[in-house]
């Protein structure tokens, strides 16, 4: 599967590149040799069948990942907004223990355990950080059936180098570094604090491709050196806009742009490259190769191997959508959909009307549900010159939505900040939107975030 294609590079190409990260760098045969003394610890120090990785550096943790999957055990990459009472939490209701101190006197492992398709590698954390994470459970069949369409899709190959950062807790990352180092290819990680030499970092290191969010395209998009050798760039998470789209083919006119909508329960579901994201901005594409989609009651139902096992034949995370002209667009996510009077509110159309302001540059829409269990609707934004005090764009986003916007989808009140609260995934931290606006006996602590 994935570590046996590994060691099989490592046979034919031992000097070649595995993985950069910061001064480091591994070969293939260094990585073989990492991966088989790591594999003979734990085999003889771990008993339980799932481990929870913990350290700081995320290139241990890599290592760590791969070394147990040598040996047939689950992993789970933590976060580093985990808390303490939610990582004991994880380690009680999935039965999961902390990976211990390596015995370094231990051999390496000679064999490498085979594994199956249903075979389970990987638990990925969801949700947010105030309760307990969801753990989504993958199988081998879940990503690696879908590797060879990745390499398709997004014109990557075993030739490639690829930028990724080093936030393996989001699973889109980690796929990402498993997918280029299965082809045979190269994982240049690097780290969100770096961002102001990402371009000097993709020169240097001979970058081809990237995958970032969208969020972390636009840290470096405006300040880019000349990257003739980017010939594939890759985004997902959030909805890549047709503006910050148009900027990157801009920078990069030779490069296949790729759009792709997943989720951690279903996979990959549909993608769409270059030009159909700037003409097709309100959709998300067509079916990812594998996939089938289908709209039941507004839902959308997805068919394909990339499902999570738990979800098999649930098919769903209640997304709703429709279909045009064989495109998939999102009406609105899982847990976004507000009611106010019985009437239902998408976050996903206040926002899209919200962008229809030029100096809009990203911006959220939050629920808080009141005692009659209807929501207030808030939002935030951050506008493209957000240290030009004289203009109101606050004022200006709210007199557009008066008139593209019926009275009841509304937002009771609009905040612009300078930067919107983020996870350590890239994507908008909508939990912590909401705790700026439920803090509404602290006006002082609101205005506070509008500076930093």
């Amino acid at each position: 599967m994935i570590v046996q294609r590994i060691l099989h590079t490592a046979e034919k190409y031992p000097e070649k590149q595995a993985v950069v990260y910061g001064p480091r760098s591994i070969t293939y045969a260094e990585l073989s040799k990492e991966i088989r003394s790591r594999a003979g610890a734990y085999q003889q120090q771990i008993t339980s069948s799932k481990v929870i990785l913990t350290q700081v550096n995320s290139l241990e943790n890599l290592l760590d990942l791969l070394a147990l999957m040598a040996i047939g055990k689950a992993s789970i990459m933590a976060s580093t907004q985990l808390q303490t009472e939610q990582m004991q939490g994880l380690l009680e209701r999935e039965g999961v223990v902390l990976l211990p101190e390596r015995d370094l006197q231990i051999s390496p492992l000679s064999d490498i355990q085979s594994v199956t398709l249903t075979d389970r590698f990987l638990g990925v954390l969801t949700s947010g950080t105030e309760s307990l994470p969801k753990v989504i459970w993958k199988d081998y069949q879940s990503w690696v059936t879908a590797f060879p369409h990745q390499s398709a899709v997004f014109g990557i190959t075993a030739e490639d180098r690829l930028f990724v950062l080093d936030a393996l807790s989001y699973s889109a990352n980690l796929n990402s570094v498993l997918h280029m180092l299965w082809l045979g290819g190269s994982v240049v990680m690097t780290s969100l604090k770096s961002a102001a030499s990402w371009p000097r970092q993709m020169q240097d290191q001979q970058v081809s491709s990237v995958f970032m969010v969208p969020s972390h395209y636009r840290l470096w998009v405006r300040k880019t050196l000349s990257l003739p050798g980017i010939k594939s760039l890759v985004s997902a998470g959030e909805k890549l806009e047709a503006s910050l789209a148009e900027m990157l083919l801009e920078c990069f006119p030779e490069a296949l742009l790729t759009e792709y909508y997943g989720a951690a329960e279903l996979g990959h579901i549909s993608y769409q490259q270059n030009q159909d994201i700037i003409q097709h901005g309100y959709a998300v594409g067509q079916a990812f190769p594998g996939v089938k989609i289908k709209i039941v009651d507004q839902r959308i139902w997805v068919e394909s191997d990339y499902v999570s096992p738990d979800y098999r034949g649930v098919n769903t995370v209640f997304d709703l959508g429709l279909i045009e002209d064989g495109r998939l667009i999102l009406m609105g996510r899982s847990g976004r959909m507000f009611n106010r009077r019985g009437l239902n509110i998408f976050a996903e159309e206040i926002e899209n009307s919200a962008k229809l302001m030029p100096f809009v540059t990203e911006v959220a829409v939050i629920g808080l549900l009141r005692e009659d269990l209807s929501h207030d609707i808030y939002l935030v934004f951050r506008a493209t010159y957000p240290g030009d005090v004289q203009t109101n764009y606050a004022q200006q986003l709210k007199t557009h939505l008066l008139h593209s916007l019926p009275s009841f989808k509304q937002p009771k009140r609009i905040l612009q900040l300078r930067n919107l609260p983020r996870k350590d995934n890239g994507k908008i931290d909508y939990q912590a939107v909401a705790r700026i606006f439920s803090e509404e006996d602290s006006p002082v602590s609101v205005e506070l975030n509008i500076r930093n």
